[in-house]
């Protein structure tokens, strides 16, 4: 399914961006890590819940499983990005570089998986 095509080119990508962390500090690469790994999690939770079911007959289903999976994947990012910054010796800016960047990948997703 290319939903969890993507899913996976995110983690690819999270990969390689902990590995430029490392580069950089050990807390750096954590960071960029979490912050990358966040949008992962909500990525692959929301598309299991919107892509259980498929064609015509479950039009319904599929788009307020679309609505309810849109909102846990905003609430459950905050949360786990609130949890990041509070129990995990992480540092802002470097988190945030790492969900920006696994968001942006979305946008060149038709670039990646055809």
């Amino acid at each position: 399914m290319q939903a969890y095509k993507m899913v996976l080119v995110q983690l690819a990508i999270s990969f390689v961006l902990f590995l430029i962390g490392l580069l950089i500090s050990g807390t750096v690469s954590l960071s960029l890590g979490v912050g990358s790994l966040i949008v992962v999690l909500v990525n692959f939770i929301f598309a299991t819940i919107v892509f259980r079911k498929s064609g015509a007959q479950a039009a319904l289903e599929i788009k307020k499983a679309f609505n309810f999976g849109e909102s846990l994947k905003l609430m459950l990012a905050a949360v786990l990005m609130a949890f990041a910054f509070i129990v995990l010796p992480v540092q802002g800016a470097p988190l945030l570089i790492g969900y920006s960047i696994i968001v942006l990948s979305q946008w060149f997703a038709p670039l990646i998986i055809k």
